[in-house]
């Protein structure tokens, strides 16, 4: 029941250290220098030239679900199996209700599909539907730990799509209840406008000529109005474009709001949509230009985005190869659990150790913070869940992988040097030299 990890670089937001790490019963019970004497007779793992961070927390998951008439390639069990080997320790995923379902029932529904499944811990965003929502079911959910919902502009034949009106109804009892909305930004409008008839749509680079840059940045803008005018607490997901980041970090002193962005938005651009695999990479928002690829990129190196988290939404290659002739019949996402952490290191290595910092900030720290879990996740201080990775900063190179499941992994041929000494879910290993501990999923949901 105790276990302590000795002789670590233990990185946390604020500074790193020299230093030990004591577990017990699942919990970090101590955190400092030399806690050999306070250890007693408990096991010990020697971090010695290795670095010690918290679990990292994928805030947006979507695993073992169906998207419009497809069903999703990743169950728990394979997403958390990918997620644990790049050291993501808790995900947070998606219950959306279904037309006629009670909200409760929805939860419920979602919930068993964790149990006995997943390898790590899991928490939900809820996505109540319909014109009537049972606000005192949601306002129960939120009294359990549900604190966050994620609504749309956009996906109006997926029954998902939230009008201007509509969002102006919601934000207002959504903040008086305590939850902070996440909202896919793309305008329902300004895509409506865009004449599928002069495009080709055989070419998958037409996604990005359907989808265009300003149906984000319009969706953003109107979204931070209304979300200040009510006192919602906004989060905007998947954040693709430049402006839309910049009009975030505007708003951030005047507004309780938060903004992520996805690996696929700082590593690739849309030209590879040209290629013969680019129905492969359709995601939405889209791939955008090479030029606005690296405007993300320094303003995440410059602190102008909160959150790195993958969109995780792997199709079966079968699902993503079924062209037939119309980019729209492609299922939109990609799959990134699994490559998160590496991707992310490689973006901010060239910071040295305070890269490290941003990266415990941005995908451990704040992630959980917006989902509610800090601080029993996302932290190294005293009584959170001893979920731990030990690194090591200079391993052998190898493959990253994203995804276990039968999905194309638009990450093939990008390797690391990032290896996952260990990993620990509250105390107890779970990787070890980077393969999966022989042992039956132990994950648990993070809400009542």
């Amino acid at each position: 029941m105790e276990l302590l990890i000795a002789n670590g670089r233990v990185v946390t937001e604020t500074g790193a250290f020299e230093g030990d790490i004591l577990v017990r019963d699942g919990r970090i019970a101590a955190v400092g220098g030399d806690l050999a004497s306070r250890a007693g007779r408990a096991p010990v793992l020697d971090a010695a030239g290795l670095s010690v961070l918290p679990g990292f927390v994928d805030l947006h998951v979507h695993a073992d679900d169906e998207i419009g008439r497809w069903t999703l390639a990743d169950d728990f069990g394979s997403a958390s199996a990918a997620a644990l080997l790049g050291g993501v320790t808790t995900i947070v995923a998606f219950a959306t209700q279904r037309p006629g379902e009670q909200l409760q029932a929805c939860v419920g529904r979602y919930l068993a599909k964790v149990a006995g499944r997943s390898r790590c811990d899991v928490a939900f965003h809820l996505t109540p539907t319909g014109e009537r929502w049972d606000w005192a079911a949601l306002a129960r959910l939120a009294g359990r730990g549900f604190g966050t919902v994620k609504l749309y502009t956009t996906y109006r034949q997926a029954g998902l799509y939230s009008s201007w009106e509509r969002l102006a109804e919601l934000m207002p009892r959504l903040a008086e209840l305590g939850l902070r909305l996440l909202l896919h930004c793309e305008d329902d409008d300004t895509l409506a406008r865009v004449d599928a008839s002069r495009l080709d749509l055989c070419d998958p680079f037409s996604h990005t000529r359907l989808r265009p840059p300003g149906a984000e940045t319009e969706a953003i803008e109107r979204a931070l109005e209304l979300a200040r005018q009510a006192g919602c607490p906004l989060h905007v997901v998947h954040v693709s474009t430049a402006r839309g980041a910049g009009l975030v970090a505007a708003a951030r002193p005047l507004q309780r709001v938060s903004a992520e962005t996805c690996p696929q938005y700082l590593f690739l651009d849309e030209e590879a949509l040209r290629g013969p695999d680019g129905h492969r990479l359709l995601c939405s928002p889209p791939l955008r230009d090479e030029s606005t690829r690296r405007q993300l990129v320094e303003l995440v190196l410059a602190g102008a985005l909160d959150v790195l988290a993958t969109d995780h939404c792997p199709f079966f290659r079968r699902d993503k190869d079924a062209v037939d002739g119309d980019l729209r019949a492609v299922p939109c996402g990609l799959p990134g659990v699994g490559a998160l952490v590496p991707l992310a290191f490689e973006l901010l290595a060239g910071r040295g150790e305070a890269g490290l910092r941003v990266l415990v900030t941005m995908v451990s720290a704040k992630p959980a913070r917006l989902a509610g879990l800090h601080p029993r996740k996302g932290t190294l201080d005293v009584g959170a869940d001893a979920d731990l990775v030990v690194l090591d900063l200079e391993g052998e190179q190898r493959a990253v992988r994203s995804t276990l499941a039968d999905a194309h992994d638009p990450w093939a041929g990008y390797t690391t040097r990032l290896a996952f000494r260990h990993v620990l879910v509250r105390g107890v290993e779970v990787v070890r030299d980077g393969r999966l501990v022989d042992a039956p999923p132990s994950g648990t949901t993070l809400q009542g």
